[in-house]
């Protein structure tokens, strides 16, 4: 630990639990919207652009927001981050729940958001407060209980829908995160920084706008083309302010994120990991839905509900959640290099396997059981990259910036995979051919196979070095 006193033993179990619990309710809660929003479109009478910032904006916000507060984590005390970020989140939540138009459930999400912020954040806390044995098996903990939500949310999903309002998707989480508030609040000890600094302000407005202008463009290249005047101005505004931000940063003596740290090998090359692997996994937290509530008279769908959808998702959560405690004994045995290795090569088959799909529907569970080792030893391996590379004052806003790559990826591979499929639909029929899933399965695969080759080019093992500096991530007790 790094603080100058050490908790009691009550405030250790407490203080894991708590950011357990936070990032648990958030990430279900963002899960269980995506079956529930035909339901939410309907009830505030939102027409499908509009209510197509539900997630628009939500991703926005998360982009936006993490580097910032992965940044505040590092030069102030985390405590008090964490329940700035457990607030706006409840709002957020709280908004929502009341909204009663598509501007104000909008407004929510947003607010919402910054929740995307609690992986980093609770890696630096978990390294703050807990035992030197407990620290490794407290952030294996957090990665794996970033895995299952996904699962959770979407199988809990359905059944909450058939039996009360679709408002309770928000009640529900909105209860845990006040509840994990007045807990940390009560019980998580101060975590100050290794060293105070201050915000750089404009680099924080040159990211912000240079991201939101990249996502906006991303998310419009489904409706008006790549090729389009909207779609294209925003891509080269973005590309241009986001140049100005890096000579800003390389300029300043405080940067919001340390650019000459991503000079380096290997937080550049995890970096570039974290991307290739947030596109590739598209295969399957996008289309498999998709191809799993296609009706089977097309031949290769399942005609599946969202509780069934949800059930061919349990093997990433339980597989992801499972494997990353996991990850420091393997890097043990086999290396950085090879835990990376593993995890990429995964999400490979994991789309080849998808291929094969129609008419072996137990082939949907076995790619996404795959997709689980990439994000349980993938994501975990990074983070390991990171905790051991860069210094202890920049862990959470790197370890942050990698979580932004990977979800402007995850971005990118959706609306590609949309526009595929939206190439090969009928007009009679209205539905995606399956030559649709097939291009996008292979474009999923190719770019995988892109991460593994990035993989190669790590280092073998990263240095050893004091568990109150860094910590490997996904190291048993």
């Amino acid at each position: 630990m790094t603080t100058t006193s050490s908790p009691g033993r009550v405030a250790i179990a407490a203080t894991l639990g708590v950011v357990t619990a936070a990032l648990f309710a958030y990430s279900t809660l963002e899960t269980m919207l995506s079956p529930a929003l035909p339901a939410i479109q309907h009830a505030v009478g939102a027409s499908t652009s509009a209510i197509a910032w539900v997630f628009t904006g939500l991703l926005l916000a998360g982009a936006v927001s993490t580097p910032l507060v992965g940044r505040l984590g590092d030069i102030r005390d985390k405590r008090t981050v964490l329940l700035g970020v457990l607030a706006v989140v409840a709002l957020g939540t709280l908004v929502a729940a009341l909204a009663t138009n598509v501007a104000l459930l909008t407004a929510g999400q947003v607010l919402q958001g910054v929740g995307l912020s609690l992986v980093p954040l609770s890696v630096g806390i978990i390294r703050d407060t807990q035992p030197a044995r407990r620290i490794a098996a407290g952030n294996g903990l957090i990665v794996g209980t970033a895995a299952s939500s996904t699962a959770v949310g979407l199988v809990v999903a359905g059944p909450i829908l058939e039996v009360l309002p679709y408002t309770w998707l928000y009640w529900i989480p909105f209860a845990v995160i006040v509840a994990a508030f007045v807990v940390a609040w009560a019980v998580v000890p101060s975590c100050p920084p290794a060293r105070r600094g201050r915000i750089d302000s404009a680099g924080a407005v040159l990211l912000a706008l240079g991201l939101a202008l990249l996502l906006i463009g991303i998310s419009r290249s489904s409706k008006v083309g790549w090729g389009s005047p909207l779609v294209l101005s925003l891509v080269v505004a973005s590309v241009a302010v986001l140049g100005v931000f890096a000579a800003v940063e390389l300029r300043t003596s405080e940067p919001l994120v340390d650019l000459r740290l991503l000079a380096t090998r290997a937080v550049l090359l995890t970096c570039a990991v974290a991307f290739v692997v947030g596109f590739g996994t598209f295969a399957v937290f996008v289309l498999v839905p998709m191809l799993v509530e296609l009706p089977k008279t097309t031949g290769y769908g399942l005609g599946g509900s969202a509780l069934s959808t949800g059930l061919y998702l349990v093997p990433l959560g339980i597989v992801g959640t499972a494997v990353a405690p996991l990850t420091g004994r393997l890097e043990r045995a086999i290396g950085t290099r090879g835990v990376m290795l593993t995890g990429t090569t995964a999400m490979v088959a994991a789309a080849l396997v998808l291929l094969a799909a129609p008419g072996r529907p137990w082939l949907i569970l076995i790619s996404t059981a795959l997709a689980g080792l990439t994000v349980g030893f993938g994501l975990t391996g990074a983070m390991n990259i990171v905790v051991a590379t860069v210094p202890e004052d920049r862990t959470a806003s790197v370890s942050g910036l990698a979580f932004v790559v990977k979800s402007v990826g995850g971005a990118l591979g959706a609306q590609l995979g949309a526009v595929m499929l939206a190439r090969s639909t009928a007009p009679e029929t209205e539905l995606p051919a399956w030559s649709g899933f097939r291009s996008a399965f292979l474009l999923a695969a190719a770019v995988s196979m892109a991460a593994v080759l990035l993989s190669i080019a790590l280092p073998s093992r990263m240095p050893r070095v004091t568990p109150s500096a860094t910590t490997t991530v996904g190291e048993p007790a």
